[in-house]
């Protein structure tokens, strides 16, 4: 039953708080289902608890007593809610994105997908889908790759950056360059450059040309929008002033990767991306019982602390 808890849970345990608490006395104990409100809103459209909170049921009865009895032991139940919260509201945007990009799958795709990875029984295990729910997983996979590889084609930024070296540092930075607007931010950052930091100015990055790096956070904010994220756990943190980003008549350079080379969880990475600025755009508000939204993973998280990176905009006027 560990790659149960692997699968579906978080790394790290969460403290068991009210979501926990309340699945763990009705889905432990086997009493009904409740009705308490709304989970998130996204575009105005709801996602009940209802919801949540059967999903949760079928996830825990799927994969049986014992798999429910250590999420419980190991304080994890709100970790799996969490995760359920998370991948709805994903669905919900990517709904949005896909109709908007003009992307599309047909039904013989998933079919092929779900055939590729051993029926929706067998790929459903450890996850929060059980073989009746697996297809709108396997349907979003799909969506998610196509929409990354139209962003692949088509996306380019240019920005300043540096780095931290610390969390801290990072939020600090994030602060201090976007308090200072355009022109100061500029002039940070080039403070940065010329003492030898790792930092540069007018850097542009096409997508195509750096798969990876279209999957973070960089191509998923706004144009004048500092962002700051780690590429890795154990690298420093890379801060980014965002001044211009294209989404068409990008052209790749001769050494860019071929698109059918490109690893498909790149791609579906990528298309991830794109759902920040829905997300932004259209807004996702959440029960604060689950936790808090990150922009920046595109997740529910339990607070502030567990966010995978800061971002803010650019002032107009800067403050004095």
């Amino acid at each position: 039953m560990q790659s149960v808890l692997r699968t579906i849970c978080a790394s790290r345990p969460a403290a068991l708080g009210i979501v926990g608490a309340v699945a763990a006395g009705l889905l432990v104990s086997g009493c009904g289902s409740s009705r308490i409100g709304v989970a998130a809103f996204v575009d105005g459209t709801e996602i009940s608890q209802d919801q949540v909170h059967q999903q949760l049921v079928n996830v825990l009865d799927k994969e049986g007593p014992q798999a429910r009895a250590e999420l419980v032991a190991a304080h994890q139940l709100d970790d799996v809610t969490r995760k359920i919260v998370t991948l709805r509201i994903r669905h919900q945007l990517l709904d949005i994105a896909v109709r908007r990009a003009g992307v599309t799958v047909d039904q013989a795709q998933v079919n092929r997908l779900i055939k590729e990875v051993g029926g929706a029984q067998a790929a459903s295990k450890g996850t929060i889908y059980d073989a009746n729910t697996y297809r709108e997983r396997a349907t979003d996979k799909l969506l998610m790759v196509a929409l990354g590889r139209s962003a692949l084609r088509n996306s380019a930024v240019t920005v300043d950056y540096t780095t931290a070296d610390t969390r801290t540092a990072a939020k600090r930075r994030v602060d201090e360059l976007s308090q200072a607007g355009s022109k100061r931010a500029r002039q940070l950052i080039d403070a940065d450059v010329r003492a030898g930091r790792d930092a540069e100015l007018e850097k542009r990055i096409v997508a195509a040309d750096d798969p990876v790096f279209a999957t973070t956070p960089a191509f998923g904010v706004a144009e004048n929008t500092v962002v700051a994220f780690q590429l890795e756990d154990t690298k420093p943190w890379v801060i980014m002033v965002v001044k211009n980003r294209a989404d068409r008549g990008v052209q790749p350079s001769d050494h860019a990767p071929p698109m059918d080379q490109i690893d498909p969880a790149i791609l579906e990475a990528i298309g991830l991306r794109q759902l920040a600025r829905v997300a932004d755009e259209v807004g996702v508000r959440l029960n604060p019982r689950y936790g808090m939204w990150d922009p920046v993973t595109l997740q529910v998280v339990s607070d502030e602390n567990e966010t995978g990176g800061f971002e803010a905009p650019l002032r107009a006027v800067p403050l004095t």
